[in-house]
Order: structure tokens, then sequence, then C-alpha cells
């Protein structure tokens, strides 16, 4: 019993620690690349890979949680075949949980949250498919990880995973792919 007395100690002392000294408001922007997981590809194949671009803004409560919320513009990935002949676009506003921890001027997050994701899907001109625009609920997961320069300004990586689909239920899709980002940028706090 004395294991678990001294557990809930340490807990304690780490959440009295992490207290209001680490309250603070910040932004972040980042630029990057989106991988685009689709399922199905042609004979002319796939651009699976897109530039992107994120902004956040977010509060931090103590030193190991956070909460903030996003925009993504994933801009848009090709596809070629018979199910699935053109290119689909995305962006996501959303909110995420961050739960961290900070070691001197480096910062390590897991990200979770939900997003809502427009996605936008514009056939080729010789496909037999039609355009659609579809608005979903969707997960984010990812990580982050940030590097302070000052105790106000930081250089942030960010790695996130949402689902672009055209038709989903929440679990299976058929037009629509997981997008994989990974971005770096800035992180100014207040």
């Amino acid at each position: 019993m004395s294991r678990v007395n001294g557990l809930l100690l340490a807990m304690c002392l780490n959440g009295v620690a992490c207290g209001v000294a680490a309250q603070e408001a910040y932004i972040a922007a980042g630029l990057g690349s989106s991988n685009w997981n689709f399922d199905v590809c042609g004979t002319t194949g796939c651009d699976r890979s897109t530039s992107s671009w994120r902004v956040a803004a977010g509060y931090r409560f103590n030193r190991i949680v956070a909460v903030e919320g996003f925009y993504f513009n994933f801009r848009c990935a090709r596809s070629s075949s018979f199910l699935f002949d053109g290119e689909t676009c995305g962006t996501a506003l959303g909110v995420q949980a961050l739960l961290g921890y900070q070691f001197g001027a480096v910062d390590f997050a897991g990200k979770i949250g939900l997003a809502a994701v427009q996605s936008d899907f514009r056939p080729s001109p010789t496909s037999f498919d039609v355009a659609a625009v579809s608005r979903n609920t969707e997960l984010s997961a990812g990580l982050m990880g940030a590097y302070r320069f000052t105790p106000n300004l930081a250089l942030r990586l960010d790695i996130d995973i949402v689902t672009v689909a055209l038709n989903s239920d929440g679990i299976f899709y058929s037009k629509g792919a997981d997008v994989t980002t990974i971005m770096l940028g800035v992180m100014v706090r207040f």
C-alpha cells in the first residue's frame, strides 16, 4: 500500500509543480506537406503528396494539458482510376486536446480532437464521376514537438492525421483518404 501512496503523492506534487506558472495563450502557424493515403490508383497513378498549411490558437492550462483550435488547408490530391478519377481537396476546422510535457526548452505532446472536414471532389474531364462536396465530423490525432528559442517564441513541428472523405459514416468511406500532414512552423506565446 505504501507504493500506491507514494505514487499518488508524486502525482499530486507533479500537479502542484505544473500549476499556475505554466498558464499561457499562444498562436501557431506552419507550412508543410500532406500525404493522402488513397486506396485506389489507376494506370496513370496518383499524386498523393501536396503542400499544406495550418494555423492554430490555444491555451495551455499547465505543463501537461492544453486545448487548441485549428484550421488546416490540405490542398488537392489527384487519383486516376475507374473508381476515383479526379482530384480531392480538403480543409478542416476543429479543436484538439494536447497532452504532453515540457522538458526545459523542449515541449512534446500527443493530440486528439474533432474536426469539421470539408471535402471537395472535382472529376477529371474524362471521368464518369460527378463533382461532390461533403462535410463530415472526423477524428483528428497527432503529435507536436516544439523548441523554445525565447520564452515566447518557439519552432514547432506538427504531425497530424485526419480523414478527408466524400461519403463517410465515421468508420468506412469509399471515396477519400486518411491525410497525414507534417508541418514546421512557429509558435508565439503570450
